[in-house]
């Protein structure tokens, strides 16, 4: 058992509704109880389940995310973040994001994800090459995630072939050339939270991205285009 209660969903939807300074000071510390110890205590498990795992990754508290939003650069002025989210890195820091495993939950349920976010165009290009070369290998990879139920995100991809890849428009892995992330992600319904299962699905998950993780690691040692 992780922790995780159905108290861990209330105060989570309280948050939602009352999204305030004072709301939030005066029940911080429930929601310390009830949601952020409970997803720390998570991510602590899964890292010792991992330990054995060809693709160890590390969590604990200071791997979480903190729950005031940074409003400076942001229309939203919501004060709190209305979700209790952090990740699995291979360093155990929040500054190692090559390949990573993440959860979240909020007041309705949760996900977890993982893979490489966002990443740098140059960062883009050098994956790009190696797909190109290496397609057999990465469909493969593709391929074995889709049929675990994990599909590459196509949600941050662009319209048209990157820069200086029109020429393969007609590639078998063209789409896969057009994305800006190689995530994946499984939403987890409030019952795998409550039972403990929610430990499971992260370590299972973060064991499955792993050849991709490393397949990407691996091409952000090619020469830049």
């Amino acid at each position: 058992m992780t922790g995780f209660t159905t108290q861990t969903f209330q105060i989570l939807g309280e948050l939602e509704e009352n999204n305030t300074r004072e709301w939030y000071e005066e029940n911080k510390e429930r929601l310390k109880e009830h949601a952020r110890l409970p997803f720390a205590g998570m991510l602590g498990i899964a890292t010792v389940l991992l330990e054995g795992s060809r693709y160890p990754l590390i969590g604990n508290e200071k791997t979480m995310f903190r729950q005031n939003r940074d409003v400076r650069f942001s229309k939203d002025k919501t004060l709190y973040k209305t979700h209790v989210s952090g990740l699995l890195s291979r360093s155990g820091t929040k500054k190692d994001m090559d390949g990573v495993a993440y959860a979240q939950v909020g007041s309705k349920g949760g996900r977890v994800a993982g893979g490489f976010y966002q990443l740098a165009t140059a960062d883009l290009n050098k994956v790009r090459d190696r797909m190109v070369v290496d397609a057999e290998q990465f469909a493969d990879i593709a391929k074995t995630l889709e049929d675990k139920g994990l599909r590459l995100n196509r949600e941050n991809t662009l319209k048209t072939m990157p820069r200086g890849f029109k020429e393969h428009e007609e590639h078998p892995l063209a789409e896969f050339l057009k994305l800006k992330s190689f995530t994946v992600r499984a939403e987890q319904p409030k019952d795998i939270w409550l039972s403990g299962d929610i430990v499971e699905r992260l370590v299972g998950l973060s064991e499955m991205i792993g050849p991709l993780n490393a397949w990407i690691r691996d091409a952000l040692t090619y020469e830049p285009r």
